[in-house]
């Protein structure tokens, strides 16, 4: 049976409730020690060496207890202060443990008495150390002072020292509830104790408790000094509550408070902070018709307000003023002005104003230079921004991060990014280390590229380094994944975060969709879609008309509508942006007319055609060839008001080449070139129009033309396109020179300017110079694979002659064996069916071994082409050259192929804690 008393406890039950007499006895006893040890106390204290009496008394000491120091401190209180201080500090030290309430109180009226004010505040911080209730701190004070008459001068200042013990140790809530339990105005701390309460409150934003003080101040009939009336504007200010903090304001004078200069300068903080400039101004006149003389804090206040409300000549004129009644402005005024400019784009202006901090000796710090990186940055004067970002140092003031992460949003934005990994490595060398902003910056740069490597690299560095990414980068690695078509690798990441308790947002689901839908994966953009509703989560318009895109690029004009009818009965409306990708798949479906109706309606919908609603119809007439009709609706545009854009411009540029209409078209560069429209782009139009025309000279014209322009410099699509015009006409010098042009000029060959050479020298039968092309090819990492099955495609009348240029190729080692699978597989998908049946006898002479895959889809497309005559030939012909099993079933492959090319739609399976 379990022993539920121990022998100790069961001791104790006797003694309480069996033999009462026993008890009364041994708590006479206790008495009677305790008494005796108070009295040997008391008397040892009177000796100077008191410390070394006691120590040597282990009777004494053992007798020691809470009840016996506080009879000891009650029964000294005429003795030394400072003695019986130390003896209690000792007291403390020797037993180890808290003392009774009331032993810290009698203390701290024994130094309140000698004017001890701070050892007394030690003492209650003492008391405030055994951590009791509140309720019982106030009910042993109230006691105390009730049972000693004495004591009742004092009790304000108790009740104020232990208002501010409880503040100076954090304990702002404790604070508060001290001064609400307080009853009778006779005890309630001075004003300097409450003032410093409400400062504190007001510095960690506990405005509630600060009005529960002054509730209680106004229930005790207590009327509020300047300094809580101060304050109390303060809280009204933070709060956003202007109009409450002039009614306190003005209360303030009724009551015959007088404000302070800093009253004015808190309540025109207020007003300038909620735009209130006018009011603000009136403020300081009368202030100064009271007497008051606005001093810098004032002055920076109102050029603040007006930066804000982007007043920056006023401001300015604030700041003449302030020098000429002899206030001079210091880094905070001039900082405030020169940010304002920087954010309206004044930015020489702003720099006239650091230089006038230069002259007057005003040192500028990294505030100010900041916002003066910030301002370079967003005007792209990068070169000047750098040149700040590194004369920091020499002028006495070091850059910290934010002055980097300035100049790195900027360099990001203009995709400056060698520059970016330039200035990391320089913030880092400096001893400034990168925070989750610097990288958030540097990585969302490099996923707007998108160059996911190096995103990857400086994700990975930030966690090496302990740096947790935020929602934010989250949601940037999941975008630029999603931008090169790196589905899997975004989910991952997707996935990632959920592990680390980061719960998406509805922008970073937008973001998940909207990559599922740009990459075709519509199965897994609406299987998102669907979890979020499951979840609760309201999909907002940028969501819906992500997913209607998608549909719409797959040319799914049907599901596009579908969805919008679902969008519209959970109650959201397309917007104009919704409408631009509507009638931009109709127009890509070639249907004009539904697209035009579509264009027509928008106007019923409450909604206006925007720039892009004009320039994606436009451009569809031109496509469609409704050249006329594309330009009957860019006269619409000008007539309501929508000026045109690069884009229209170029739509319709496009339009008149592609129908070589040349001098509508070189009306509309003209045009272009006085609006300042013209890029490189618009000159690459021109000349590929000239080359399908074989007006060779005037697209060489052009190119000269924009050889001497200094603003638009030719790029490598311009000398491609020209390459290829003299490819196709044989004209083989002139197609090396303008090669040997291009490169001198850095633009890097791509791998349609090899392939045009390549032709070219085919055609003019220059067997050698086509495999040099070749072999530089191969020398720059170019693969071949690509471009040689292209042009063999495009040689339909010599594919014996195509096969001998992939022998010797072969033989050369400028390409690998996979090409003839590529080559098949090409063919099939152009739908060149005579061509790939033709090219099986070829490729398995030459005893290369077609994939099975290759093998199946041949037999598959023409199946379903219609071409079953040949079907039996062809797997007789496969079976033959042994790559595929003997006996194979037509049947067995149609199925396996099937199978092999159904879709795995395996789902996100999105967790529970998403929402």
């Amino acid at each position: 049976m379990m022993r539920l008393f121990t022998h100790r406890n069961s001791t104790l039950i006797t003694n309480r409730f069996i033999s009462p007499f026993h008890s009364r006895k041994s708590s006479t006893n206790a008495s009677r020690i305790n008494d005796e040890t108070v009295n040997q106390i008391t008397t040892i204290l009177r000796n100077r060496n008191w410390p070394h009496l006691l120590n040597s008394s282990p009777n004494l000491l053992n007798n020691l207890n809470p009840d016996v120091i506080q009879s000891v401190l009650h029964h000294n209180q005429r003795l030394d202060p400072n003695r019986l201080l130390h003896f209690f500090n000792w007291s403390l030290h020797q037993m180890g443990i808290h003392q009774n309430l009331k032993s810290y109180l009698i203390l701290c009226v024994v130094l309140c008495n000698s004017s001890q004010l701070r050892h007394a505040s030690v003492v209650l911080g003492q008391m405030i150390d055994t951590r009791n209730p509140v309720s019982v701190v106030i009910d042993s004070i109230d006691r105390f002072c009730s049972l000693n008459e004495g004591v009742l001068k004092f009790r304000g200042v108790i009740y104020g020292m232990v208002v501010d013990g409880y503040k100076n140790k954090g304990m702002l809530d404790e604070a508060v509830c001290v001064v609400l339990g307080i009853n009778d105005r006779e005890c309630f701390p001075d004003s300097a104790c409450v003032n410093s309460l409400m400062t504190s409150l007001l510095k960690y934003r506990e405005n509630e408790l600060v009005w529960k003080v002054l509730d209680k101040m106004l229930e005790l009939k207590i009327v509020p000094d300047v300094y809580i009336y101060t304050n109390l504007i303060s809280a009204l200010c933070k709060d956003g509550k202007v109009s409450e903090a002039k009614r306190v304001f003005v209360e303030m004078g009724e009551n015959g408070c007088d404000p302070s200069l800093v009253t004015y300068n808190v309540l025109i903080g207020g007003l300038c902070k909620g735009g209130i400039i006018d009011e603000a101004f009136e403020l300081k006149r009368s202030m100064t018709e009271k007497g008051f003389v606005p001093d810098r804090y004032t002055y920076t206040t109102l050029i603040d307000g007006l930066c804000k409300t982007k007043k920056l000549e006023e401001a300015k004129m604030v700041l003449e003023d302030m020098s000429k009644v002899g206030v001079f402005p210091d880094h905070v005024a001039y900082s405030a002005l020169i940010d304002g400019f920087m954010k309206q784009g004044c930015v020489d202006e702003a720099l006239t104003l650091k230089d006038e901090m230069f002259v007057n000796g005003v040192r500028l710090n990294a505030v100010t230079y900041n916002s003066i990186i910030s301002g370079l940055c967003k005007a792209r004067r990068f070169e000047e921004a750098i040149a700040v970002l590194t004369g920091m140092k020499e002028k006495g003031t070091f850059p910290d991060v934010y002055c980097y992460n300035s100049l790195l949003i900027g360099l990001c934005n203009d995709r400056r990014m060698e520059e970016v990994q330039s200035f990391l490595a320089q913030m880092r060398a400096n001893g400034v280390r990168p925070n989750t902003f610097t990288y958030g910056v540097v990585i969302s740069g490099y996923c707007r590229i998108p160059n996911m490597e190096v995103a990857d690299k400086y994700f990975n560095e930030m966690v090496k380094c302990n740096i947790m990414p935020d929602r934010v980068i989250f949601t940037s690695m999941i975008d630029g994944h999603c931008k090169k078509g790196n589905t899997n690798e975004a989910i991952s990441i997707f996935k990632s975060m959920l592990g680390k308790n980061i719960i998406p947002d509805m922008h970073m689901y937008s973001v998940l969709i909207n990559g599922f839908a740009r990459n075709g994966l519509m199965d897994k953009a609406i299987a998102v879609l669907s979890e979020l509703m499951e979840k609760g989560l309201n999909p907002d318009v940028i969501t819906y008309t992500s997913i209607i895109s998608g549909f719409c690029k797959k040319g799914d004009l049907l599901e596009a509508f579908n969805m919008v009818d679902k969008m519209i009965r959970k109650g959201v409306n397309p917007n104009i942006v919704t409408y631009n990708v509507l009638i931009g798949g109709l127009c890509k479906s070639g249907d004009i007319q539904k697209a035009r109706e579509l264009f027509d309606g928008i106007s019923s919908k409450g909604l206006t055609p925007d720039g892009v609603t004009y320039a994606t119809m436009i451009d569809g007439y031109c496509k469609s060839g409704s050249l006329s009709d594309g330009f009957d609706l860019f006269d619409r545009m000008d007539q309501s008001g929508i000026q045109p854009d690069y884009v229209v411009y170029n739509a319709l540029l496009n339009g008149c080449c592609k129908e070589l209409e040349i001098e509508k078209a070189l009306t509309l560069f003209d045009k272009m070139a006085e609006k300042g429209f013209v890029s490189a782009h618009t000159y690459n139009t021109l000349i590929n129009m000239y080359c399908k025309s074989w007006k060779i000279l005037e697209a060489d014209e052009l190119l000269k033309d924009m050889i001497d322009n200094k603003q638009i410099k030719p790029n490598h699509v311009t000398f491609t396109i020209l390459i290829d015009c003299y490819c196709k006409a044989e004209m083989m010098k002139e197609a090396e020179d303008l090669f040997l042009e291009m490169q001198n000029r850095d633009l890097t060959p791509t791998i349609v300017t090899y392939t045009c050479l390549a032709h070219g020298y085919m055609r003019s039968g220059n067997k050698d110079k086509m495999i040099s092309i070749f072999e530089q090819m191969v020398a720059k990492g170019i693969g071949l694979d690509t471009m040689v099955y292209n042009m063999l495609d495009e040689d339909q009348g010599s594919l014996e002659k195509s096969f001998m240029l992939l022998d010797e190729l072969l033989q050369k080692g400028l390409s690998g064996r996979d090409v003839y699978d590529k080559l098949v597989d090409t063919l099939c998908q152009n739908g060149k069916f005579k061509e790939a049946v033709a090219s099986i006898d070829e490729i398995g002479k030459r005893g290369v071994m077609l994939s099975f895959a290759t093998c199946s889809t041949l037999v598959h497309k023409l199946h379903s082409a219609g071409y079953k005559n040949k079907l039996a030939e062809v797997l007789e012909s496969m079976e033959g050259f042994g790559w595929v099993p003997q006996a194979s079933s037509l049947t067995d492959f149609i199925q396996q192929h099937k199978a092999d090319g159904e879709w795995e739609n395996n789902g996100l399976n999105l967790p529970n804690q998403v929402v």
